[in-house]
């Protein structure tokens, strides 16, 4: 039954949901404009009826309510949009870290409206036509001096600027870092206090919106996730995932951590605690640089040779002339040939079908008619350190072709035929240790390579041998022809003149070239000659060394005509000038004719993934592959792998490791522009700088100074740079010509050793100062396909199509976060009206049940003082 008191209960009830509603909203109105808060509600219920269902129930009609309960006290949120806005979010931070680096590298760059790098250059080039049309004025001269250490100075700031950039980058990401680390500790303290309260039965919903709001802040900077076991916390405890790797379980936490990066300069890789790994296995060997965009992958790496990064270098043989002035005449007359280049690192014979029954399948000889005929070919091989001169000759009176060689290695052919099979025997017999040979199953083909992948070289030194068998290097020949009155400085003045001279296309008797191709221009297919003193004894001698660094370029001296008997195929001149060796002491009786090498240079060899490649310098990012497609001349370079950089260091075996803990957010925007941006814009630098150098000191040293340095020539321009990557960093100008700006080699080469069109008397010639002034629209860029201005246009280009995007990028995915904040405003956000009508109605409602209470109380008085007092 119920008792008299029973409407007290239930109004105190009331009273007490109506003023927890007034607070809840007054809460819900001070915290407004806090952020990450989100509004709150008071659940409430109705309480148990009187009475249960059974049958021992009093005899009422029907359940009296017994009046209202608080539930809780809830806060509004979506989960499904909270989970979409820490992901947009994570998004929205990446591309405002790339855009804010785009930004930053315009302003350096400062085009196309400003006056940079383009605007330094074309001045460079209007001098530098300046000079091509007064090549005797010295303000002339000097000016283009001055413009050209401008051009110098513009790239070098832009270099420095982006290196600057790249440090400061990697200080924000160690901050970033710390900032998220922060984060990190924050969400596991609060869930720790979280836990405490919810365990005492407590709804902690302020701090679980100061939870929410740390996890978004950590999510803008890195794309951690919360799974659905931690949006509805089914075991009881929140956690933050990154990638497979929890980064807070409960109170427990791992950080994130900046790993130095060897190959990187000690630049940081963000990884996670207890998941660090180093990217390379064995740092001795290699090490490296991985970008962002390289896949998550383990690579192999075994490197068999570093490179030495040098130039060839010839000359200083035994047999030189002992020449104490390099401007006597010496009082000599022949010629010698030079040739740059090789055959790659294996070389297969033209087909010898043959033709049954006169000639055998594999006959590349026969005898001479008459049988008395002198015939005699030499041709040279060489690979690295090794080199041989392979003389066959005919002997009538054995009738078989003789196989000799300058080691003392000799043999005879089976036959009166000289056959693939008798070449291959007598280089199987003598060159095992260093080249590789075989006549395929028909025997019609013969197949020559180096055993440690070397780059092979083969040359016709006499006859035409080589030729015939298509094996002889496909560069261009140049044959220097001597004349009595030559000095070494007028030999030293035709050979560097002979580079895409005019003269040696219409072949005059000073100069001539292969019949079959045009004269050397471009920098791989020549080389500069100096002019080295003796420490020793004091005498000039000459040296020939080749324009661009690796074994690509190697020298290969040749035979000229025997002081003019017309025999040809004679290395007289070249002994005598030091290009190749005499004799050995140890064995005097036979002629070597070596080349004398001072310097040889040597490619890296090495195997990345089963694939083998060769390189130029030990730091790189494309290196040329060893492949059949190219008939193995490894002449074509090729990324070695997306997004990686290598520096090899030692021979050895390692592996390379690439794991992106981070792949979103601030952090991932933050080190693609160091590592993938940056770098790639600096790739541009390099080859522009790599091209510019290299060309224009090819066509400089050809030409001719002014004044007292009009017999000079083999002169750099800018200072050498040995290989393309990082050569921004060696760009300048050739102290020497800054000192001494008649140096400046604006004639062209006669070809006689001497100023162009003036006797050696004048220096009014300006023709290489203008080839070397339209350099600017040659294409020598990007695999000869783009000049100077295309080139450096398309980097602008290409840059401002990059801040483009990341400004639309940004500002879509502004937009869309603000539309997903939008939607969840709707839910969680504070508003002031709804709150208000919520407080006027909790306070007319806490009315009512005053009222309500106070009428109780008033029957309440009537019953206990006014009943059983009649009359009254």
């Amino acid at each position: 039954m119920i008792n008299s008191f029973f409407g007290f209960e239930m109004g105190r009830r009331a009273m007490d949901y109506f003023r927890r509603g007034m607070e809840t909203a007054g809460h819900n109105i001070a915290n407004a404009d806090v952020e990450g808060y989100s509004r709150q509600r008071v659940e409430a219920s109705s309480t148990d009826p009187f009475t249960d269902p059974g049958l021992a129930r009093p005899a009422i009609p029907g359940q009296i309510g017994t009046g209202v309960k608080i539930d809780a006290i809830k806060r509004l949120r979506d989960l499904f949009l909270d989970s979409q806005y820490r992901e947009e979010i994570s998004v929205q931070g990446y591309w405002e870290q790339v855009q804010q680096a785009v930004n930053q590298t315009e302003i350096y760059v400062n085009e196309p409206a400003g006056k940079g790098f383009q605007y330094a250059i074309d001045q460079y080039w209007e001098a530098l036509q300046e000079v091509s049309k007064r090549p005797d004025d010295s303000a002339t001269r000097e000016n283009l001096v001055q413009k050209t250490k401008s051009t110098v100075a513009f790239l070098h700031q832009l270099e420095t600027n982006y290196d600057q950039y790249r440090t400061a980058l990697n200080k924000e990401i160690k901050l970033k870092v710390d900032q998220a680390n922060e984060y990190i500790d924050q969400i596991a303290g609060l869930n720790e206090v979280i836990s405490e309260i919810k365990g005492v039965g407590g709804n902690p919903n302020d701090l679980l919106d100061r939870r929410d709001l740390l996890t978004e802040k950590l999510s803008k900077i890195i794309d951690c996730t919360v799974g659905s076991p931690c949006i509805d916390e089914a075991d009881g405890e929140f956690k933050i995932d990154l990638h497979g790797k929890l980064l807070v379980q409960g109170t427990k936490t791992r950080h994130l951590e900046t790993v130095p990066m060897v190959g990187n300069q000690g630049f940081f890789d963000v990884q996670v605690e207890d998941n660090t790994f180093d990217h390379v296995s064995n740092p001795e060997v290699a090490v490296a640089v991985l970008e962002q965009r390289m896949t998550e992958s383990v690579v192999s790496l075994q490197v068999k040779r570093l490179a030495n990064e040098a130039n060839w270098e010839v000359g200083k043989g035994n047999g030189r002339l002992a020449v104490q002035d390099a401007n006597a005449a010496l009082g000599l007359r022949g010629s010698f040939g030079i040739q740059v280049g090789t055959n790659g690192v294996q070389k297969t014979t033209t087909a010898f079908p043959g033709n049954p029954p006169a000639v055998l399948v594999g006959t590349v000889l026969e005898p001479p008619i008459p049988a008395t005929t002198e015939v005699t070919h030499r041709f040279r091989v060489a690979a690295g350190g090794f080199e041989s001169l392979v003389q066959v000759r005919w002997n009538s009176v054995t009738n078989q072709w003789d196989i000799t060689d300058n080691q003392g290695h000799a043999a005879a052919s089976a036959t009166a035929n000289l056959n693939l099979s008798d070449l291959d025997s007598f280089f199987g017999a003598n060159y095992g240790a260093a080249l590789d040979c075989s006549v395929n199953g028909a025997g019609n083909e013969w197949t020559l390579g180096s055993d440690n992948r070397e780059l092979l070289s083969i040359t016709d030194v006499q006859g035409n041998l080589a030729s015939q068998l298509g094996l002889k290097n496909s560069g261009p020949a140049v044959t220097i022809n001597v004349t009595e009155e030559d000095t070494l400085t007028t030999i030293a003045n035709k050979i560097n003149g002979a580079y895409a001279s005019e003269l040696a296309k219409k072949t005059p008797p000073e100069l001539t070239t292969d019949p079959a191709g045009d004269p050397p221009d471009r920098p791989e297919e020549w080389l500069r000659c100096l002019i080295e003193r003796d420490g020793a004894n004091g005498a000039y001698y000459l040296k020939l060394q080749s324009d661009l660094a690796g074994e690509g370029q190697r020298i290969n001296v040749l035979g000229g005509d025997d002081c003019g008997t017309g025999q040809g195929g004679s290395l007289y001149m070249a002994r005598k000038l030091g290009f190749v060796n005499v004799e050995d002491p140890a064995t005097p009786e036979l002629e070597l004719d070596t080349t004398s090498f001072i310097t040889q240079a040597q490619d890296a060899y090495f195997v990345f993934e089963n694939k083998e490649y060769l390189s130029v310098s030990n730091a790189f990012r494309d290196a040329r592959l060893l492949t059949p497609d190219d008939g193995w001349s490894a002449s074509t370079a090729e990324e070695l792998y997306s997004g990686l950089r290598l520096e090899l260091r030692a021979v050895g075996e390692t592996q390379i490791q690439c794991r992106h803990h981070v792949q979103g957010g601030a952090l991932k925007g933050m080190l693609e522009s160091r590592d993938d941006f940056i770098l790639a814009q600096m790739d541009s630098f390099d080859e522009i700088v790599f091209g510019l150098v290299s060309e224009t000191n090819a066509l400089h040293f050809a030409g001719h100074g002014t004044g007292d340095y009009l017999m000079t020539s083999g002169v750099e321009f800018f200072d050498t740079v040995a290989v393309r990557y990082g050569a921004a960093k060696s760009f300048e100008l050739n102290e020497e010509i800054e000192n001494h700006s008649g140096l400046i080699a604006a004639a062209s080469d006669d070809g006689k050793g001497k100023a162009q069109g003036t006797g050696g008397t004048s220096s009014g010639d300006g023709s290489n100062a203008l080839r070397m002034a339209q350099l600017k629209q040659t294409k020598v860029l990007n695999d000869r396909t783009a000049d100077f201005n295309a080139f450096y246009e398309s980097f602008i280009a290409e840059l401002g199509a990059t801040g483009q995007r990341a400004a639309t990028m940004g500002k879509n995915q502004t937009a869309l976060v603000g539309q997903i904040q939008t939607q969840r405003q709707a839910v969680m956000g504070v508003n002031m009206d709804e709150e208000m009508m919520d407080i006027i109605k909790f306070q007319q409602a806490f009315n009512g049940a005053a009222r309500y209470i106070t009428t109780i109380d008033e029957m309440l008085d009537k019953i206990i003082n006014g009943m059983g007092r009649v009359g009254l």
